[in-house]
């Protein structure tokens, strides 16, 4: 999550600092056999209990608070699954995450040791490990990301589209397979490569293996063994696939194997570089210092710096979508950009990296347009009537319920003052949205217009930066905000933060 600057809750800091005690409560629901007992039968608590030789008073006590934090449900006296356990925490679900709560601990012993890595060096924590121990951990990991990829490999390819009927992937990095096999079961026709190190194909190529996917073992870090692959299948690939690779390299060490992985790739072909990235959420800013504490090297990379990366490459155009789980696929082509991405993604970043500290992604339709608003600027705003951009000069209510059904796509900017620098800004992204291709676009801004101490009574003077702002069209911004995850509250005092609130419409 991400602590906005209006956001200055207690309950942000108490849900902060206690974040941990879920993941404890999630895995011992787990470990006590509870999921396990109530995914093949529903149960009262006495009888739970019993089963689970768990206290009365104490089991009472846990059971109660999964009902409460919603990893289990009661309806007349006994106790079911939730939506949320069935699917994640469920030993036959397929997108059961079980070894990812198992994993997470041995993660946890560098993390409490951050400080070490910030006064000494990346990779100060790494200790040999015996072989006995490196391929239990080696398991756990490789399960642990199976389930990941489970999910977000259906993310990924639900993202993309535009794809030809027949073709070749390879997958740098492939792990046990997932996402080429998700891939695969999507894309008959096609044939899959899996590249990993040779104990990890090993594993890999365990049980059904479909007839279009094979395994080449090969240390991509191995100058002769990267040759031998790029050998084999020298301009073969349509799609090029490095998933959570990139991230486990430094910057040199990954334009060296985008530049010569490349070379497998057909000339219309494409690179997609699927990872966390730590401009794109906070969960990627995370997942840097994730490498920080926990490999010698790894890092999680800006937009703008894999973009380089892959210009350096070769590739003179990308696009980039965010998935539902956080995670970010920049598709590359060497001649003409992929067709398939029509993401907001650039727009937000843009937003956010020029003064604005949330832009969140919102369907239009879900902006109403309300009487009270309306009347709430006639009756007790100073600004009334004397604003070109105000009532009852604004667009009235049915004007802009019109306007908005024009549009499919939008951005609610949330910015700070002044009041004239967020109105500028806002109109820069409109500028930018439409040299980007979206020749709809409008802004509508926050607070009555700034661009003169005093309008002119016969007309506006700025009529090509006059925007009416979302309060002007009837539209109730706090309710607005709030639904996007942005806290809005009225200001109180002199002290209270002062935020403003805009809009870019685009299609």
């Amino acid at each position: 999550m991400k602590i906005l600057p209006s956001d200055n809750s207690y309950s942000t800091f108490c849900d902060l600092i206690s974040g941990y005690r879920m993941f404890c409560v999630m895995a011992e629901a787990v470990n006590s056999g509870v999921i396990d007992l109530l995914e093949a039968k529903e149960h009262t608590i006495d009888e739970l209990l019993e089963n689970r030789a768990m206290l009365p008073d104490e089991g009472r006590r846990f059971i109660d608070l999964l009902v409460n934090v919603g990893l289990l449900e009661q309806y007349d006296g006994r106790l079911y699954l939730s939506r949320f356990s069935r699917r994640y925490l469920s030993r036959t679900s397929s997108d059961s995450q079980r070894h990812v709560l198992a994993f997470e601990p041995i993660l946890m012993e560098n993390w409490h040791k951050l400080g070490v890595v910030l006064h000494e060096r990346q990779g100060a924590l790494i200790r040999e490990q015996s072989p006995d121990d490196y391929r239990e951990r080696l398991f756990l990991f490789q399960q642990a990301m199976t389930e990941a990829a489970q999910v977000r490999s259906r993310e990924l390819w639900d993202a993309l589209s535009l794809l030809p009927e027949q073709g070749t992937i390879i997958d740098i990095g492939a792990g046990d397979g997932s996402y080429l096999r998700e891939f695969l079961a999507r894309h008959p026709e096609w044939q899959g490569v899996a590249c990993d190190l040779p104990d990890v194909c090993a594993h890999a190529a365990t049980g059904i293996i479909p007839d279009n996917l094979s395994f080449h073992p090969c240390n991509i870090l191995d100058r002769q063994e990267l040759d031998e692959l790029v050998a084999k299948h020298r301009s073969t690939a349509n799609l090029l696939l490095f998933s959570n690779i990139c991230h486990c390299y430094s910057p040199d060490e990954n334009r060296g194997l985008l530049q010569k992985a490349s070379e497998m790739l057909v000339e219309d072909g494409l690179l997609i570089v699927h990872d966390f990235f730590r401009d794109a959420n906070s969960f990627g800013a995370m997942y840097d210092l994730h490498m920080l504490v926990n490999t010698y090297n790894g890092r999680s990379y800006t937009t703008a710096e894999t973009a380089a990366m892959l210009q350096s490459a070769g590739f003179g155009h990308h696009a980039v979508t965010p998935l539902p789980s956080r995670s970010i696929a920049i598709v590359a082509g060497r001649n003409q950009p992929y067709q398939g991405i029509t993401s907001l993604f650039p727009l937000r970043s843009h937003a956010l990296t020029h003064g604005f500290f949330a832009a969140v992604e919102l369907d239009p339709a879900r902006i109403r347009s309300e009487a009270w608003v309306r009347a709430k600027c006639s009756y007790g705003c100073s600004q009334y009537g004397k604003r070109w951009s105000c009532p009852p000069h604004a667009m009235d209510q049915a004007g802009f319920q019109e306007l908005l059904g024009c549009y499919s796509r939008a951005l609610l900017i949330a910015g700070q003052p002044p009041l004239r620098d967020f109105q500028e800004k806002l109109l820069n992204l409109e500028k930018e949205a439409f040299l980007g291709g979206f020749k709809k676009a409008l802004v509508f801004s926050g607070g009555p217009c700034s661009w003169c101490e005093e309008c002119d009574d016969t007309q506006c003077r700025f009529p090509e930066k006059r925007r009416p702002s979302l309060e002007s069209c009837g539209c109730d911004v706090f309710a607005l905000a709030e639904s996007c995850g942005i806290p809005i509250a009225p200001l109180r005092s002199s002290n209270d933060f002062v935020q403003y609130i805009g809009l870019l419409l685009v299609d």
